[in-house]
């Protein structure tokens, strides 16, 4: 479970500061299919990007299970979030000199406790459940948008993360390749009870998911 509480975060620039996160409460239960709905510049990539520990908050707390992540060392928050969180950006962030074994393997490779044998065998079970199995070896250049995606995907869950954090997932996809990847989140939620948060523009995709969380102005609105 994710309790966050009073979270602000303040952005400081010559010109002034810019308050983009304004007072968040929010409680994400664990197997949770959440998504996080509002305008360009409300705060939801922030938001994300806090609850995921890539950023620090200005004031407030986010705790995973309990724990104040933000109260743990630079070494133990780094660990942490290798290991409980996977992410998923609009734009999938692939290495282009690596294919799609190396690419979901990286962070394996990264935390350095099992062999590349080891690892490469997780990584094509991974692709192969997402429907990859004959893309293994091809870069991400010699892969489609959706494609492209779901190996994103299958590097976000290779360490079996507590939650994957995702935004925008569909947002650099067509309609029809977004709903596929769509349904893929879906399933990976219902069968294995992944725990998702889902920055989404949306309506129709975000009316799947089992609750949507609106923001405005840096803030959560009442439901």
């Amino acid at each position: 479970m994710i309790e966050i509480k009073g979270l602000q975060k303040t952005f400081r620039h010559p010109s002034g500061e810019l308050r983009v996160l304004k007072g968040i409460d929010l409680v994400i239960k664990t197997g949770e299919m959440v998504a996080l709905m509002g305008a360009s510049g409300v705060g939801k990539s922030t938001l994300l990007h806090i609850m995921g520990t890539l950023d620090r908050p200005t004031e407030g707390q986010v705790l995973h299970d309990g724990i104040d992540v933000f109260g743990l060392s630079e070494k133990a928050l780094t660990e942490f979030r290798n290991r409980k969180v996977g992410f998923v950006f609009q734009f999938h962030h692939l290495l282009p000199e690596f294919n799609a074994v190396e690419n979901v393997m990286m962070p394996g490779l990264l935390a350095g406790k099992e062999s590349r044998d080891e690892l490469k065998a997780r990584a094509r079970v991974i692709l192969g459940e997402l429907g990859l199995k004959g893309r293994l070896h091809h870069r991400p250049g010699e892969l489609s948008g959706g494609e492209q995606q779901r190996v994103a995907v299958a590097r976000a869950l290779f360490s079996g993360p507590s939650v994957v954090l995702a935004d925008e997932p569909t947002g650099n996809l067509d309609t029809g390749t977004g709903r596929e990847l769509f349904e893929l989140l879906y399933r990976l939620n219902s069968e294995k009870g992944t725990t998702f948060v889902i920055a989404t523009h949306d309506k129709d995709l975000s009316a799947r998911c089992k609750r949507t969380i609106s923001m405005m102005d840096g803030k959560i609105t009442p439901e």
